[in-house]
């Protein structure tokens, strides 16, 4: 019985820890709030907010998989009707580089899930996005097909 409840709580702390949830004022908070910073900025199409969070020598990779530079991306930053709740955080911190990941739900012009991976550094005092990923999560039915 002892066992049981040791591993109970095993199980329950390691829920805790990889559920995304980070304390108040810790890093991954900010790095979190900076984060939906980057998307209202996207969604406003406020390119000034944008930049700000974006490194000079960002590198994004698309959902449709199209490689873009800060200058490219800035470009596409335009306002738009869409909704998007982000979750599902999962961030490691290495000195002044941090890696994020989330799944994010888009409704309104597009109703899509996604997940992404982005790369932060501390410059200079600030965080920066130095990379993104972005990748579509398929519908079940089409993983299915996908994996036969």
């Amino acid at each position: 019985m002892r066992s049981m409840i040791l591993v109970v709580m095993f199980v329950a702390a390691f829920a805790s820890a990889v559920s995304g949830q980070y304390k108040e004022g810790s890093v991954e908070a900010r790095l979190i709030e900076l984060d939906k910073a980057w998307t209202s900025a996207e969604l406003k199409g406020d390119k000034k907010a944008a930049e700000e969070l974006v490194a000079d020598d960002y590198v994004g990779t698309t959902q449709r998989g199209v490689l873009e530079n800060k200058e490219t991306y800035l470009a596409g930053v335009v306002p738009n009707a869409d909704m998007v709740t982000s979750d599902d955080y999962k961030i490691t911190i290495d000195g002044d580089i941090a890696i994020m990941t989330h799944r994010s739900t888009v409704k309104g012009v597009r109703n899509v899930q996604y997940r992404s991976t982005h790369v932060w550094k501390k410059h200079n005092g600030k965080w920066k996005i130095i990379a993104h990923h972005g990748s579509l999560i398929a519908e079940p039915d089409v993983v299915a097909e996908e994996d036969k």
